[in-house]
């Protein structure tokens, strides 16, 4: 098996210039997936950073907590962008409550995206058109990163997201099934390298949903990192995102936690992720995924 890593430039995230779009990724759900993508824009926008948020999961999680409402999400939303081979980008975006933030939001009318697009030629590249589309045009603002909330399945939603990324994200929680998830996003990964010319790269395992008062949680965060390592290399972010009232709180409010409570844990964790997420963009340690599976060896 093919372990070593090729050495990119920062130069290598075009097409896109020097954007990087990345992808929250996992077939599995409660992982806290929604919760990460929309604080980490929250705490790149503190940074200074533009961001644009794509909502791409049908129950539209990211958009209610971002404030948006179903109804204001109906006419200009990803579900538009992927089915309407002449709508642009840019018409579908939305701004938030957040300086710095604005949103692709979504409603449940893009489940009916995979029956749409099933027929059509170039369906798994669809977004990554889109997104080519708005970088090159003179006429669009343009986002320092680009986040990508996938749906918890590994449908033509994720696949337009992986091809289009840079870049993905595997937020995962304390539990043993986390690995058999990561196996199967790993095979499709090698398969949209091989067939269509995806060049997403991981850029991290984000640990969710942990509770360190729990003797088992503690026990599988262990051993989960040390199968990661093994299988996989060392992805793993530093960071790990507890469990936390104050986030779901935040989130029935529609805010992200960095604006709810920004002087909690909860907040200050999503700002060291933040942190890791930009040096290691910066480093541009994020790359191609070999075959069979994600397996890389580690960081040095």
């Amino acid at each position: 098996m093919n372990t070593s890593r090729p050495k990119n430039s920062g130069s290598e995230l075009a097409p896109y210039g020097q954007t990087a779009v990345i992808a929250f990724v996992n077939e599995k759900g409660g992982v806290a997936k929604t919760t990460s993508c929309v604080n980490l824009a929250a705490a790149l926008s503190q940074r200074g950073k533009r961001v644009l948020c794509m909502d791409l999961d049908p129950q539209a999680n990211a958009t209610t907590a971002f404030g948006i409402s179903a109804e204001q999400a109906i006419e200009r939303e990803s579900h538009c962008v992927l089915t309407m081979a002449r709508y642009p980008l840019e018409r579908a975006i939305v701004p938030t409550q957040i300086d710095n933030v604005e949103l692709v939001p979504a409603s449940a009318r893009l489940a009916d995206c995979n029956k749409t697009l099933v027929m059509e030629v170039g369906r798994e590249g669809r977004l990554r058109t889109k997104l080519r589309e708005f970088y090159r045009s003179v006429l669009t603002d343009k986002y320092d990163m680009v986040l990508i909330d996938c749906p918890p399945s590994l449908d033509l939603l994720s696949i337009n997201a992986l091809t289009a990324a840079t870049h993905m994200i595997v937020p995962v929680s304390t539990k043993f099934y986390a690995l058999k998830g990561m196996a199967l996003l790993g095979d499709m990964v090698s398969t949209l390298h091989e067939q269509i010319g995806a060049t997403v790269r991981m850029l991290g395992i984000l640990v969710t949903m942990f509770d360190k008062k729990t003797a088992l949680d503690v026990t599988i965060y262990r051993l989960l990192k040390e199968a990661i390592e093994r299988e996989f290399g060392d992805y793993v972010f530093s960071t790990i995102i507890s469990k936390s009232v104050v986030v779901s709180e935040a989130e029935a409010g529609g805010l992200p936690v960095m604006l709810r409570d920004p002087d909690s844990a909860a907040a200050e964790a999503h700002r060291k992720f933040a942190g890791e997420v930009l040096d290691r963009l910066g480093h541009d340690i994020g790359d191609l995924i070999p075959e069979p599976s994600l397996a890389a060896a580690p960081r040095t």
